[in-house]
């Protein structure tokens, strides 16, 4: 009687250790799949609200971002040139970045 407790033990014990490595493999994998999960979610939300605001008509507000800025002044140097001459740097600058905000 004594050893069929001490087997029923052992055959516990190592069933136990079955399923801790197999948490411990599936834990990063439930992680991954959270954050895929998350990723994609927040893409989706993104996408909708550029959607509605296109839909709406409301202004862009994110920043320009420096390659945005240089590719639209690679395109109007002599236009940017000349508003600058006139009204000055900030408001030329202004102006490129409406350029660059009216094409997204």
């Amino acid at each position: 009687m004594k050893r069929h407790f001490i087997l029923a033990a052992m055959a516990g014990s190592s069933l136990f250790l079955v399923d801790t490595a197999r948490a411990q493999w599936l834990e990063p994998q439930l992680d991954s799949q959270r954050w895929s999960n998350l990723r994609k979610h927040q893409q989706e939300q993104a996408r909708r609200a550029a959607e509605q605001r296109k839909r709406s008509g409301a202004v862009d507000t994110r920043p320009v971002t420096l390659a945005e800025r240089q590719a639209a002044w690679s395109q109007n140097k002599a236009e940017y040139r000349r508003r600058m001459l006139r009204d000055g740097q900030v408001r030329a600058d202004r102006w490129l970045d409406s350029l660059v905000r009216a094409g997204r």
